[in-house]
Parts: C-alpha cells; structure tokens; sequence
C-alpha cells in the first residue's frame, strides 16, 4: 500500500472511530454533526462520502491505531467532542475513559486532554 492510500485508510478509520463515538449514545446532535462535518473538510472526504459513513455506521467497527499519535489524537478529538456543549458530563467521561483504555491510554493522560480542553474553551 502506497503512503497516501496508507494515510487515507488512517484518515477514514480515524473518522469512522468519531462517528462511532458520537453515535455511542444513540443521537447525533447538531454540534456534534457540525464538527464531524469541520473534521470531514479538514481531511479532505466529500460530504457523500460522510453521509454514507453515518448513514452505516451501525455497521462500524471500532479500529484501533497502530501509532500513539493517532491514538492520542482519536482521544483529543473524541474529547472535544464531548465537550461541545463547554463541559463533559459523566456519561461523555466515561465513554472517554473506555475509549482511552480501547486506545491503550490511560486515565491521567484522559484527565490531562480534558483539562487541556476545559481551559481552551473557555480562553
């Protein structure tokens, strides 16, 4: 496999894990649509593309990284997900908490990233 087949394959799994998180309690709320839909243009998937993704996306399957850095980053963006409505609350924390023991991170790195998060949202 070339690098950028390799990076895209990446990029999807990465956006298919967001989804998958997002969708974790059953609902995808505008916020959460808006910022998939901002990861979407950053890395470059047409919107069909993103609406078929969602569209099956309980047929998704949780992939993990092989990298740390990806791991790390699928946690800050599930993070920041949770907390779009400025705070998160214990059922995002404990989604995140599973998230990062799926990712192989542990709690103090979570607490850190949300710390990081709390303080950036309200700069």
């Amino acid at each position: 496999m070339t690098d950028s087949a390799n990076d895209r394959k990446i990029k999807v799994e990465h956006f298919q894990n967001l989804i998958a998180v997002a969708l974790s309690d059953g609902v995808l709320d505008e916020e959460e649509k808006e910022f998939l839909n901002e990861r979407a243009s950053e890395i470059g998937f047409p919107q069909d593309e993103v609406n078929r993704i969602i569209e099956n996306a309980g047929e998704l399957e949780f992939l993990i990284p092989m990298n740390k850095i990806d791991r790390e980053d699928q946690l800050g963006d599930a993070v920041y997900m949770t907390m779009v409505d400025g705070e998160i609350h214990e059922k995002e924390y404990n989604l995140c908490l599973r998230l990062a023991e799926k990712l192989e991170l542990d709690k103090n790195y979570l607490d850190h990233i949300i710390d990081l998060s709390q303080k950036l949202s309200n700069s």
